[in-house]
């Protein structure tokens, strides 16, 4: 029961770190919590953490890292591939060799090795931590795509490193060839063994979906268990599992699966546990490292044989060195490149490099690395200074999180997104609305044609609402004369259209003259419709009046309807050829109304044009036999189906540009949600 209660007090300071952040939102959520963690160590349970690292490692790092790698900008992260490689091999191992030296140099007390070991748990950046700081600060989309590539492929390099350093401290032999060799077959290894591995999954899904194994509870159990089998694996073959797991994630980002009802649903859950699970793991890590702390910084204030002044200064200093070491490279490696091609480099923009410096914190990897080195040597003797290296290494991380959330808002504010304003906001929408009404239109087969074009009228109805959002009366009032004035001249538009298919011979005289009764009744109806209901109830009676006084006109009437009841093969012959010239005056006034199209008089000339769509549709449906309905149904829902899909890679795509906030692409995704519950219903998101 102890284990139980100390986890729920866990999940309890997650949910009251995200509610204090909300009053403090000037302070990130990871130092809160590292805050929240601290206090729950001073806490009298009767259950103590003892960390683990190698279980941390799976237990939080693995799904952290999958995760990433499945959001990862696939074409991004192919075009900075020589700069993420740069940071995440050059940077690291320059890092290693530089603060190793100066660490041993500095400290005497701590012996070369064990300095290495220090530097290689300090050299990669967190991937926890850069999300967690993307998360409140709108960095520019090259240094966020750069900085998440690099907290993505430096984790391999940097406990490589780690691992040498310890086992040359502890055995006392290093070769520079077999740590050379080595990390090329751990890093290489573990991409193709994550590959492989993902490879496989994909082919058992699809054996299991053969079999008629549909149920979204056990998919969505593969699902979870993926990244931590594919690490274990790994590290059970002697290669990087964190690797494994990336180039697992990202394959998944590849990953084309058909859309069909099942993958919606499967999509939904998924979506949902996967945003629990992260951010309880997001949360827990930090506040891991925070009930941490107290033990650590309390063995080296007692016992560690330097004052604690000296401690502090060293953390300062040799965070002020991690970030110089990091502030020269990048900075180098983008002036070198300029003054190779003799460009102009007064171009290059010195805040950028500052931004991409201060943003590489340190976090859960460090701090697992720190507390796996071993108590004793390979003779028994106590590992030197092991309780200041874990102190450094925990006071770099805080410094490093306490920098960037302290100096990048005032960097970054010029880069955040702009879409707070409701106006922009209201912008953002219609063009998503937009974007996949284009990308729609794009697929239109002519199997197809009528399900898309009645999944775009629900889109452009979404975009009419958002236009008249906070539209006051008077404006309404405006559009809806303009709307009336403009439907007389469609009506003008379909008769001369009609005369002219007349004369043409391309539909029947007989044909065109019902038309054209249907249009001089909808022309009375429009003249008619601003009058009172006094004024409807006296039109009532002139027609009851004429029935009675002209019988005969009633009667032949009544005639043509018995007519055309008695004969359906003639009735349904008319209809055929009043839904096709139906369609050509459509087509006709659709390409006019478009023709005239501006900024100014959208929220006019779009419904009308929906309008007259959506009346061809339904025309089109009641002629059809219930097998052509069943088979419109069955197309609109595939539409649906890949509509939602765009809508979803529209809001990430814009996310990843740095086009959107978090706050609102969080938002746009939940009521995507609501849609597409709405589309599919309850039978098939039970």
């Amino acid at each position: 029961m102890d284990i139980f209660y100390y986890v729920l007090i866990m999940l309890a300071t997650i949910l009251i770190s995200n509610v204090v952040n909300r009053f403090i939102p000037f302070v990130s959520i990871p130092l809160i919590q590292i805050g929240l963690g601290v206090l729950v160590a001073f806490l009298p349970l009767a259950f103590e953490l003892k960390l683990n690292p190698e279980l941390f490692l799976v237990l939080f790092i693995a799904p952290l890292l999958f995760n990433d790698g499945k959001r990862t900008d696939r074409q991004a992260l192919w075009n900075l591939r020589a700069s993420i490689l740069a940071l995440a091999l050059g940077l690291v191992f320059v890092t290693v060799l530089v603060i190793g030296y100066f660490v041993n140099w500095m400290i005497p007390t701590i012996p070369l090795a064990a300095a290495f070991a220090l530097a290689a748990a300090l050299a990669p950046t967190d991937a926890v931590a850069v999300g967690s700081l993307s998360g409140r600060i709108d960095l520019p989309k090259k240094i966020t795509h750069l900085l998440e590539g690099e907290a993505l492929m430096n984790d391999a390099s940097g406990l490589v490193a780690f691992q040498f350093a310890i086992a040359a401290m502890v055995t006392g032999v290093f070769s520079i060839w077999s740590a050379s060799v080595s990390f090329v077959i751990i890093a290489v290894g573990g991409i193709i063994c994550g590959l492989v591995l993902t490879f496989i999954k994909f082919k058992f899904l699809k054996w299991i979906r053969g079999l008629g194994m549909e149920d979204v509870t056990l998919h969505m159990l593969i699902q979870i268990l993926t990244p931590f089998v594919i690490y274990l694996v790994a590290e059970e073959l002697h290669v990087s599992g964190i690797l494994a797991v990336v180039a697992a994630g990202i394959m998944h980002a590849f990953e084309k699966r058909k859309m069909d009802p099942m993958t919606v649903k499967l999509n939904v859950v998924s979506q949902g546990t996967w945003s629990v699970i992260i951010f309880v793991l997001n949360g827990l890590v930090f506040i891991i490292l925070g009930t941490q702390l107290p033990d650590i910084i309390q063995v080296v204030w007692q016992n560690s044989g330097v004052s604690n002044w000296q401690v502090i200064f060293y953390v300062l200093l040799i965070t002020f060195s991690l970030i110089t070491i990091r502030f020269l490279w990048i900075h180098l490696g983008w002036l070198i490149p300029h003054m190779l091609k003799r460009e102009d480099t007064s171009k290059l923009n010195l805040r950028a490099t500052v931004l991409t410096s201060l943003s590489g914190v340190r976090g859960a990897v460090t701090l697992a690395s720190a507390l796996s080195i071993p108590f004793v040597l390979g003779d028994g003797t106590p590992f030197p200074q092991r309780s200041l290296i874990i102190c450094i290494a925990s006071g770099v991380i805080l410094c490093s999180l306490i920098i960037a959330t302290a100096i990048l808002p005032m960097l970054a504010r010029k880069d955040e997104t702009t879409t707070d304003s409701p106006r922009a906001e209201k912008a953002l929408r219609v063009s998503v609305c937009r974007k996949v009404i284009e990308e729609l239109n794009k697929e239109v087969t002519t199997e197809n044609k009528l399900a898309t074009e009645v999944v775009v009228e629900d889109y452009r109805g979404r975009m009419r609402g958002i236009l008249k959002e906070d539209m006051d009366l008077s404006k309404q009032r405006e559009v809806a004369k303009a709307q009336q004035e403009l439907r007389l001249q469609i009506l003008k538009w379909e008769r001369e259209n009609t005369d002219l298919l007349a004369s043409r011979g391309e539909t029947s005289h007989q044909t065109a003259s019902r038309y054209k009764k249907y249009i001089d009744a909808m022309e009375k109806a429009l003249a008619r419709k601003t009058k009172t209901r006094s004024g409807t109830t006296s039109l009532m009676f002139k027609r009851l009046t004429r029935q009675i006084l002209h019988p005969k006109q009633w009667q032949e009437a009544k005639a043509r309807f018995n007519e055309m009841k008695q004969n359906p093969e003639q009735s349904q012959k008319m209809m055929e050829e009043i839904r096709e010239l139906r369609e050509k005056n459509v087509a006709l006034i659709t390409d006019r109304l478009k023709s005239m199209l501006d900024d100014s008089n959208q929220a006019v000339i779009w419904p009308l044009i929906d309008e007259n769509k959506r009346l061809l549709d339904q025309m089109r449906r009641d002629i059809g036999s219930a097998k052509s309905r069943a088979r419109f149904e069955k197309n609109k829902k595939e539409v649906q189906l890949q509509a939602i899909q765009i809508e979803r890679d529209v809001l990430q795509e814009l996310f990843e540009q740095g086009k959107i906030s978090r706050d609102l692409v969080r938002d746009m995704r939940q009521n995507l949600n609501l849609y597409e519950t709405y589309y599919f219903g309850s039978e098939e998101l039970a």
